[in-house]
């Protein structure tokens, strides 16, 4: 049978139209590829930085002046000693090269040694007063344990400033072990008891864990995003530096997570045991995953699509409504109902479906489509031909109503970690300072759009008043 020309030319680009537009099947979408998407953990490691002049000052404030006294302290072989030491001047901290602290402590020692024994039968008491200054240095490793608390590590008295030997009639007396074992115990009472820094370690330690772990919040574009971790790890090493001060090195590792409307309730998770912290560097490296659930990515577009209009040419617009979002493969799909007006003719309703790869766009900063495919469905076939013919527009159109702008999240996030994003406790405000912010990808999954957004920068450690 022959067809005439015009007929064959029309049947042709009619052949094209139906099949220059690859086939969406939004019930038997493809499979979707295996996507090794960033990590959402994070972490913060703090420098607090201690001059040993801020523990001199808590030291000296808290210690009383007497130090120990007692009476009758045998000495053996029939020596007794009357003790009474006291501190007269002030203590002063000085750090040594072996990570350790040496504490030098101007006292004063007063008492009498008496002598008992029986000489031929008769028994010889006799006493010798001393007052003696002495400046006796004595060095110590302060130590974290794994309950928080502040242990003291081998500590010993290097040096008294004088000898401790006296003659009493002839027996030489070394006060050296008596006084040794009495200010130690003092030492290690004094120093272990939060003497040393004025504050509780497991204390701070469940503040930080808990400042942490807790919720802010960032609105932009009608969401109300809240991000919140799970802390898992709590690291701390000490560091004494030859720069005389006392160095804490503090590190939380979590991971990070986002929920959209409602704030969520954090059920926290309790203080593990210490772990040492090997991190020496100010850094602070978030993870902020924000994840768009379709139900919700749905509400925003929707909004956006109120009230447009898709001119397709002088006689046809297009009146798109009622957006639903789901994967599609490694895309995301859009399918838009649609009613197609037509001057002078009835309308058509049917169904656009919209599927591409959603990309970060660092030039407008905006979530835009990329790979796009398109396809519609209508029981009109000359408006189903119609719709096919001005694809790129409609693509187009539907590019521009499909965005999220990011820029503002973006910016008001960088805000927040600056001007919110802070770990206050008891003995110090933690802030961030200089944060960066940066999208690290975008990826469809079968539930939600996640954009995983990472935050660098680092903290500003702010000791407060604790005398």
């Amino acid at each position: 049978m022959n067809f005439p020309i015009k007929f064959r030319s029309a049947l042709f680009i009619l052949l094209v139209l139906l099949v220059s537009c690859k086939s969406i099947k939004p019930e038997n979408p493809p499979r979707s590829p295996i996507q090794e998407v960033p990590t959402s953990y994070s972490s913060i490691n703090i420098p607090i930085v201690i001059p040993l002049a801020y523990l001199e000052d808590n030291l000296n404030r808290q210690w009383g002046s007497n130090l120990f006294s007692d009476k009758g302290l045998s000495l053996g072989s029939g020596l007794f000693a009357d003790l009474d030491v006291n501190r007269t001047g002030k203590i002063s901290l000085k750090a040594l090269d072996n990570n350790s602290i040496q504490v030098k402590i101007p006292m004063n020692l007063k008492g009498d040694l008496k002598l008992e024994r029986k000489v031929f039968g008769q028994v010889l008491s006799t006493s010798l007063p001393f007052n003696e200054n002495l400046s006796p240095e004595i060095s110590f490793i302060p130590e974290i344990g794994k309950n928080w608390e502040l242990n003291i590590r081998n500590l010993n008295i290097d040096s008294w400033g004088r000898s401790m030997k006296y003659n009493l009639l002839g027996f030489e007396i070394d006060l050296d072990p008596l006084i040794r074992g009495q200010l130690q115990r003092v030492m290690n009472n004094q120093l272990a008891s939060s003497g040393l820094l004025r504050f509780d370690f497991k204390h701070m330690a469940e503040q930080t864990w808990k400042a942490f772990a807790e919720p802010y919040t960032i609105e932009q574009n009608g969401f109300q995003v809240h991000f919140y971790a799970k802390p898992e790890k709590l690291r701390v090493k000490q560091v004494i530096s030859p720069d005389q001060r006392l160095m804490l090195f503090l590190g939380l590792e979590g991971e990070m997570f986002s929920t959209i409307g409602q704030k969520p309730v954090i059920l926290r998770s309790p203080l593990p045991e210490i772990s040492v912290n090997e991190n020496t560097e100010n850094v602070l490296d978030i993870g902020l995953p924000l994840v768009f659930r379709y139900k919700d990515l749905d509400a925003y577009l929707n909004q956006s699509l109120e009230g447009q209009q898709i001119r397709l040419d002088k006689k046809t617009v297009l009146i798109p409504s009622n957006l639903q979002s789901s994967q599609y493969g490694d895309k995301t799909l859009l399918g838009i109902d649609f009613n197609a007006i037509r001057k002078g003719k009835n309308e058509v309703k049917g169904k656009m479906y919209f599927a591409g790869k959603p990309k970060f766009d660092q030039s407008s900063k905006q979530l835009k489509f990329e790979d796009v495919l398109f396809d519609v469905q209508t029981a009109n076939l000359p408006a189903k031909i119609g719709i096919r013919s001005k694809r790129r527009k409609i693509q187009n159109q539907i590019q521009k109503l499909a965005v999220i702008p990011l820029g503002k999240f973006l910016e008001q996030a960088e805000n927040e970690l600056q001007n919110q994003g802070y770990l206050d406790t008891d003995f110090a405000s933690m802030r961030v300072i200089r944060p960066t912010v940066q999208v690290e990808g975008i990826y469809s999954t079968a539930e939600d759009v996640r954009i995983y957004v990472r935050s660098r920068g680092k903290m500003d450690v702010r000791l407060k008043d604790l005398k």
